[in-house]
């Protein structure tokens, strides 16, 4: 009997959308108004060798009539025999009471659940983040079903499910204790530096770019930790001028760091200076990725000096400073072994967890001595922050004003934040929220 997974949500969250996109064709009605769909749409897929029935739902409302309670029957029912519930909500609004009762109905029944963050493509809400790890139903994907955003990625993650595994995303963080992509233009030497740390020739290597485009996979063990690592197709500045292959290869990449906690970003000593350079070490920054970046091809060149490099590299992006750098050639294998060891020196920063008390004592020290800018005359108080995620590293700040705290302070508080709790060469990510805590005044 063929699985069926079935798509739950509000009305007009997308369901049908998303529907159409899966199969890849316009079969469900869709259109800006809720309760367009009102059967259950059903399309058998096959797609990579795994075969299932998708179901479009009508959506879940408060709006009780015999009608609408025929159509909350006929739900309820196709829930029951589903393998996989794709529950699926909003990114650019705040959840809803509708959004939270359909949770409750949804936790009643032992079925695997993915939560799908739709209308992604545009500015998030704030709390959504937050909302997401309150609902509890794993990591979400985030997904435009209006610009084919994400599509394959969820489409990956039901295959996974379907074919039964407990963990979805292809990175699969119980075989490896952590893992790597490493990244970079073409000819910078990546696949070269993934053969000599494994020690054996499992990635093709030459002059020519573009060589490899499925991105290889490896194991790593250094010092009894087992590090999975990607080398990944080079991520070219130039994309209108390539084959279809190579940009498909080269979305892949940026997939894989996505996915991978540690990014090596491979740079070539003749080139590293490359306006392309830290555009790719913006991307890595935006994904809040555990960023090292190695200087390859060292023995190419006679003289140089590891403080200048480092300094024109810190210079012209601050928001990296003390980001580790490390100088090799991996054809000669000079400097592996101040690599390994020094990735395996910034995991702690990377998985530390900062007791909430103490946030809050920093954070009180630091308003106290440097106070955020008046807003319209008014106080801006910042009263509360908390972890809420390690692996990156990142933080919420509770404020009566978040809106009004310029980007400017809010780096000073990451940077002092970093130096407080020794997360030197570690991105964090600072967050403001506007929310009812503990500490706010009545």
């Amino acid at each position: 009997m063929t699985d069926e997974i079935i798509i739950l949500g509000k009305p007009n969250v997308g369901k049908s959308s998303i529907f159409n996109s899966i199969i890849g064709k316009r079969l469900a009605l869709v259109e800006n108004y809720p309760g367009i769909t009102r059967d259950l749409r059903k399309k058998k897929i096959n797609f990579l060798g795994v075969e299932y029935i998708l179901v479009d739902s009508a959506g879940i409302s408060d709006q009780i009539d015999d009608f609408n309670k025929e159509i909350i029957n006929q739900t309820l029912n196709s829930i029951k025999k589903s393998r996989l519930v794709l529950f699926v909500i909003e990114g650019i609004n705040q959840l809803t009471i509708e959004d939270y009762r359909i949770i409750e109905i949804i936790r009643k029944y032992e079925v695997p659940k993915i939560l799908v963050v739709n209308k992604s493509e545009s500015k998030l809400s704030q709390s959504i983040e937050f909302d997401c790890k309150k609902i509890g139903f794993g990591d979400p994907e985030y997904i435009s079903a209006e610009h084919k955003i994400g599509i394959l990625d969820l489409k990956l993650r039901i295959n996974s499910v379907i074919k039964g595994k407990d963990h979805i995303d292809l990175i699969d963080q119980n075989e490896s204790d952590h893992s790597i992509a490493i990244v970079g233009k073409p000819n910078t030497g990546k696949s070269t530096l993934l053969n000599s740390l494994k020690g054996e020739k499992i990635s093709v290597t030459g002059e020519s770019p573009n060589l490899t485009r499925d991105p290889v996979e490896t194991s790593v063990i250094w010092k009894s930790i087992n590090f999975k690592v990607f080398d990944t197709a080079g991520i070219s500045d130039n994309m209108k001028s390539l084959k279809k292959i190579d940009k498909m290869s080269i979305l892949e990449s940026k997939r894989k760091i996505r996915l991978s906690e540690i990014i090596i970003l491979t740079l070539d000593i003749n080139n590293y200076f490359e306006k392309f350079n830290f555009k790719l070490i913006r991307s890595i920054v935006d994904e809040s990725r555990c960023l090292i970046i190695v200087i390859n091809k060292t023995d190419t060149i006679n003289n140089f000096s590891e403080k200048v490099i480092k300094d024109e590299i810190y210079n012209l992006f601050p928001q990296i400073k003390k980001t580790p750098i490390f100088f090799v050639s991996a054809e000669k294998k000079i400097g592996l072994n101040k690599l390994m060891n020094g990735i395996i020196k910034f995991l702690p920063s990377w998985n530390k967890r900062i007791n909430t008390n103490k946030l809050n004592q920093w954070l009180r020290k630091i308003t106290l001595k440097t106070p955020p800018p008046l807003h319209k005359g008014k106080d801006v108080r910042l009263k509360f922050i908390t972890q809420t995620n390690i692996k990156p590293p990142k933080f919420v700040i509770f404020s009566n004003f978040p809106q009004a705290i310029r980007d400017s302070y809010r780096r000073f508080l990451v940077n002092d934040l970093k130096k407080e709790f020794k997360f030197d060469g570690v991105i964090v990510t600072l967050n403001l929220g506007k929310s009812k805590n503990p500490y706010e005044r009545k």
